[in-house]
């Protein structure tokens, strides 16, 4: 089988957090896992089209993209952060489509996504394509989409919303 994605890793980002700093100064050289400081030159959409793994690496902002942005186009997303609530984790089964990393094992990182067998990178990617819609918008409603995954995660949570007021 024709692997298309050439590389194993990509992020780029704001360095507006320890754990993204220390991401890009500890693979800043390194010709598999590529990292950028801010916007790039060429189209980010290509980057992440051309990589196996999209890292997520937390910011000092509440929310981003960046996961969205992965799953759109069939990266398979690696969380780089530590007790972070991810999207629907009421709902999606995370591991079954993401690979989940402590910041302290950044210096490791090559070696644990390098350590996924191609079977079960295949797996995690084919889970990418199937969770996919729950992460987009439609302009009309379609069943299971992110409007969807949005009331129903509300749903779950209107007894602690109750208790607040």
């Amino acid at each position: 089988m024709k692997q298309f994605r050439k590389k194993l890793a990509f992020f780029a980002g704001a360095m507006n957090s320890r754990v993204r700093e220390n991401l890009v100064e500890t693979w800043s050289n390194d010709s598999e896992i590529i990292v950028h400081r801010g916007r790039m030159k060429t189209p980010y959409s290509e980057a992440l089209l051309d990589s196996k793994y999209c890292i997520h690496a937390k910011g000092f902002e509440i929310n981003t993209a960046r996961i969205g942005d992965a799953i759109y186009y069939g990266c398979v997303p690696v969380i780089l952060s530590d007790h972070y609530d991810l999207p629907y984790a009421d709902i999606l089964n995370w591991e079954s489509f993401a690979v989940i990393v402590s910041s302290l094992d950044i210096p490791k990182l090559k070696q644990i996504l390098q350590a996924i067998e191609y079977h079960h990178y295949v797996k995690l990617q084919n889970n990418v394509m199937q969770v996919k819609k729950h992460f987009q918008w439609n302009s009309f409603s379609k069943d299971f989409d992110i409007f969807h995954m949005v009331m129903y995660e509300l749903w779950i949570r209107r007894s602690h919303l109750r208790h607040i007021y």
